[in-house]
């Protein structure tokens, strides 16, 4: 289900008939993003203290929630699909598995290779950008890649 809809949202940006032959939905985190998290947690651990709320689990609990919108807000969100026009590189939605926009065409030589990963996830090189693939997703990426058939 999720991949048909993955694949629908690829479709809407190409032309009459082409076909989507392999998409992925991946992301990549700015390289402060952790820095900016913990400032941004500590920031508003104060800022619950200082708007009134004495109790040290409910500013944890904010400065929580603050630091998983910074976590979002540091993220940037892609799906990488081979169609029958060529690859292309998408904007993705931040919630929904889902292309929405910004179409990228990569070159015919770009470098589609594994780089790392762990035990949930696998670490992509897109060219000169690293992006996460969920482990679910490996194999598409390596038929994207053509390292698989």
């Amino acid at each position: 289900m999720r991949k048909a809809v993955l694949f629908r949202s690829v479709l809407r940006f190409l032309d009459q008939g082409a076909e989507v032959v392999e998409a992925v939905y991946m992301w990549k985190r700015h390289r402060l993003m952790v820095p900016f998290t913990v400032a941004t947690f500590l920031g508003m651990v104060f800022v619950a203290g200082w708007a009134g709320w004495e109790d040290w689990a409910t500013r944890i609990v904010i400065g929580l929630a603050a630091g998983a919108i910074a976590v979002m807000a540091s993220t940037d969100y892609k799906v990488l699909a081979r169609t029958s026009q060529g690859t292309f590189l998408y904007d993705a939605s931040r919630f929904r598995q889902v292309a929405i926009g910004s179409p990228d065409r990569l070159p015919a030589d770009v470098t589609i290779e594994p780089f790392g990963g762990t035990v949930l996830a696998t670490d992509w090189a897109v060219g000169d950008s690293i992006y996460t693939v969920p482990k679910s997703s490996e194999s598409a990426m390596g038929r994207i890649a053509g390292q698989e058939t």
